[in-house]
């Protein structure tokens, strides 16, 4: 009997030990197999790769690309302030596949040597000595507080909402202003020696107007008043810049423009042609 209960236990020593080995062999190999040798990332136009970096790496089982792919698709991962999403592959089992998703700059703010970038919710994502071109830089306004990743803080939230949508705006129609102002009056932009105002409510049918009515004004200087366009009324205004004239003609311009006024032009959107109605030059 002593002995049969001698060798039982020698039997379950020796499973017991087999087992460990097993395991450890197994364990050993898992984590050799899937130890993360390099990091592809993807997606990214102005996060640093090494703010990436740091975010996948920044706890003690991020070797482990098994892990990696399970943290950032079931768990609440904490991702920079300049991505909406993340999302971590395996392109095989020692090199990861990080493709992620910014937030899109649409605007910025000149402040000393340093430009201040936000996207289409007034946050800031970026602030950099760098100047990136097609990004409008908006002039006459006063930060009051630009904290990276946090939203903008302006005089008001409707100056902020004004600069937020004219910048959107003038993004998703491809315009290049020259310069984008914001005034007591509104926005303004600048298209060589046409300013275009658009006051403080800048919506996407003012905008439209834009393309159209510039490339018919063919280079002459003036303002361009879209202050009131969609808000009841469809008149849309051009005032041209008064040149300066002898004294002795002044009586015969004066009643030349007067003549021209009532004729006018206007800018049919449907259409495409000008119309003599309600676009009007001065």
């Amino acid at each position: 009997m002593k002995m049969r209960s001698r060798r039982k236990r020698k039997d379950r020593l020796f499973a017991f030990v087999v087992l460990t080995l097993g395991i450890a062999i197994v364990v050993s190999a898992f984590v050799l197999l899937f130890y993360v040798q390099k990091i592809e990332i993807t997606g990214n136009e102005y996060t640093e790769d090494e703010v990436i970096l740091e975010m996948i790496e920044k706890d003690r089982l991020s070797f482990n690309s098994v892990y990696d792919v399970v943290k950032f698709r079931f768990m609440d991962s904490e991702i920079p302030g300049s991505l909406r999403s993340v999302k971590v592959g395996m392109k095989n089992p020692w090199t990861l596949k990080v493709k992620v998703d910014e937030r899109e700059i649409i605007g910025c703010f000149a402040d000393g040597e340093e430009r201040i970038y936000f996207d289409n919710e007034g946050i800031v994502v970026l602030k950099s000595e760098a100047v990136k071109e097609q990004i409008p830089c908006i002039e006459g306004i006063s930060v009051k507080s630009a904290k990276l990743y946090k939203p903008l803080e302006l005089d008001s939230k409707k100056m902020l909402k004004a600069v937020v949508s004219a910048a959107q705006q003038v993004k998703g129609y491809q315009l290049t202003p020259d310069r984008i102002l914001y005034t007591d009056s509104g926005i303004e932009l600048y298209f060589g020696e046409i300013c275009v105002m658009l006051g403080t409510d800048v919506t996407a049918e003012k905008i439209a107007q834009i393309t159209p009515i510039l490339e018919k004004l063919n280079g002459q200087a003036g303002t361009l008043h879209l202050e009131h366009y969609g808000n009841g009324s469809d008149t849309i205004t051009f005032k041209k810049v008064a040149e300066e004239e002898p004294d002795d003609t002044q009586e015969d311009d004066q009643a030349s423009a007067e003549e021209y006024d009532d004729s006018g032009a206007y800018y049919d959107e449907s259409d495409g042609y000008y119309d003599d109605t309600d676009y009007y030059e001065e």
